[in-house]
Order: structure tokens, then sequence, then C-alpha cells
């Protein structure tokens, strides 16, 4: 598939009820286009603008890799003999094309920017790469819930891996599971809501077990220099749960 239907593929995924953006309006206005030039586009009509496909691309937080540029922290995978459980001897073995590996790291190694240094590589995690929540993604890291870190239960308990787009940081629409980092650099898994106070944006952290861990409230010119990425580290898009506790 070419770039063109991609974009336009990956686009159509965000619109609709419970997704980023409930209409194309609504996205047009996040993306700062033209709403009739973004109806086009998304029903082939016509192409877009350099200007468009910039903002669109800013917007997504998406970044352009050339051949021969560094790679992304998520690898390809190339399977060497696999061993195949649960299936027929004969079943058709898995296809590597299908899969990219994620570097598991810590919660504090998955929110630095940059590219993770293989040191605080502590394994990796394979991902199917054509289920809905991680498709057109790249900038993938896995970490785990760390001990005693209850505050998202029962949506995640401590020992969960989550699977962090660090190429996602905007916390809109409240709500979203995100990779935060606090002022003094310790990291959590925290739902982020908003809210435009004086000259300053206010970042409320808060869990779902709220009534055992209060929200944290920042600022984010104040606490953060007015830089997003030092506050939300990425979103989360995927978790494996040990669904033998209950």
């Amino acid at each position: 598939m070419d770039f063109t239907s991609n974009l336009r593929e990956m686009l159509w995924a965000k619109v609709g009820e419970n997704k980023d953006y409930p209409n194309r309006k609504r996205m047009a206005d996040a993306l700062g286009i033209d709403p009739s030039q973004l109806n086009r586009f998304l029903d082939g009509e016509r192409g877009l603008s350099v200007e468009s496909l910039g903002r669109i691309l800013d917007g997504l937080g998406a970044r352009v890799v050339l051949p021969g540029d560094a790679g992304e922290p998520a690898h390809e995978v190339r399977f060497v003999s696999p061993r195949v459980d649960g299936a027929a001897p004969d079943a058709t073995p898995p296809d590597a094309e299908d899969y990219i590996a994620v570097p598991m790291v810590s919660m504090t190694a998955a929110a630095k920017p940059g590219r993770i240094d293989p040191a605080d590589t502590q394994g990796w995690m394979l991902v199917w790469r054509h289920h809905e929540s991680v498709r057109f993604r790249t900038d993938l890291v896995a970490a785990s819930i760390a001990p005693g870190e209850d505050g998202m239960a029962p949506a995640l308990h401590a020992g969960d891996v989550v699977l962090v787009d660090r190429g996602e940081k905007s916390p809109d629409p409240a709500g979203k599971i995100m990779l935060v980092r606090d002022p003094d650099g310790a990291c959590s898994v925290r739902r982020v809501a908003t809210q435009s106070v004086a000259d300053d944006l206010e970042l409320v952290f808060y869990a779902d077990s709220s009534r055992d861990t209060p929200p944290r409230v920042h600022r984010l010119r104040r606490d953060y220099a007015g830089d997003l990425g030092r506050a939300i580290a990425g979103r989360v898009v995927w978790a494996w749960s040990d669904m033998t506790r209950n």
C-alpha cells in the first residue's frame, strides 16, 4: 500500500464514536486544516497540499524516516525455526512480516526522550502489527507496572506489561491512559486530563482507584518549562495482564 493510501486509512481509523475524533470536522479543527480539504482527501477525490500534509503529520506526532536513517525502537522480526504451540504440526508457521519486536524496558527508560539505550533493554516483546491499536505505530516500547503500583486497578495491576506509543503525546481527548512523568522525574501510568488556567495549562494525572490514589496536578509552563514531552512520554495502546490473578 502506498503512503497516501496508508495515511488515508490511518485517518479513517481515528474518526468515529469512542475514537480520537468524533467526526471529520473535529479532526480538521484539531489538525488545523480546512475541513473541505480533509473531506475530499478522505473520500479519495484529491490529495493534500504540502502545508496540510505537514500539519496532519505534526498533529499525529508522525516522523518521516528515510531509507538509511536510524531505525525506530521497534525492530523487524526474523523468525528462525519458531516453535508453533497449540496448532497442528503441519500448520503454516508465523510470517515475520506480521510481527515487530518491541524493547522491554523500565518505566523510567521508556519515558526518556530519544532512542532506547541498549543497556536499558531487558528483553523483547513480539507484537502482531495488524491489530487496530498497533497499526501505523512505530515508536513503541513495552514496560512493566512496578510492584505496589495498583492505582490503575482493575484495568492494570502491578506486574502487567503495557505497550506505549511514544509518538503520541497529546492528552486530548481527556481520559487517555498515558505514561506520565512528574516534575521530580517519577514515572507512572495514569489517565490525563487538562484545563486552561490563567496563562498556563493544568495537567491532571489521575488513577482509576482514585480513593486510594489521589490525582496529581501540575502545570505545563510552571513545572515543565512548557514542554509537553517532559510531562507525557506516550500513550498506552495495549497491555498484557495476568488473567490468573482473579
